[in-house]
């Protein structure tokens, strides 16, 4: 190699990324699952009012006017988004290891 000949080191390979697919479709999971945490919560807080499962605290039972059970669901729809994600995390990482980019090290 002459003297004003450059030497070019190779840089690690580029790892194939994450599929842009896949953060649509995490999108799209975050707010069906939000809608549909709400949407569950709503139908709970009112099946409790009928048949009494638990008695709810007075602090929460007063809501706004248009919106008398806001606090009650609020606080169901978190604990059913919270159930709701954690069920597709677990999906998702089985599906994962059957899908996934191979590693440098499993070659």
């Amino acid at each position: 190699m002459g003297f004003y000949q450059r030497y070019r080191k190779r840089g690690p390979e580029k790892r194939e990324g994450l599929h842009p697919v896949w953060r649509g479709i995490g999108f799209v999971l975050m707010g069906l699952i939000a809608v549909m945490s709400y949407a569950g919560a709503n139908l709970l807080v009112e099946a409790n009012k009928v048949r009494g499962w638990i008695e709810v605290p007075t602090a929460i039972q007063g809501g706004l006017s248009w919106a008398p059970d806001l606090y009650a669901e609020l606080i169901v729809s978190f604990f059913l988004a919270l159930l709701g994600f954690g069920v597709v995390t677990i999906i998702y990482s089985f599906f994962y290891q059957a899908v996934r980019p191979r590693d440098q090290f499993d070659r």
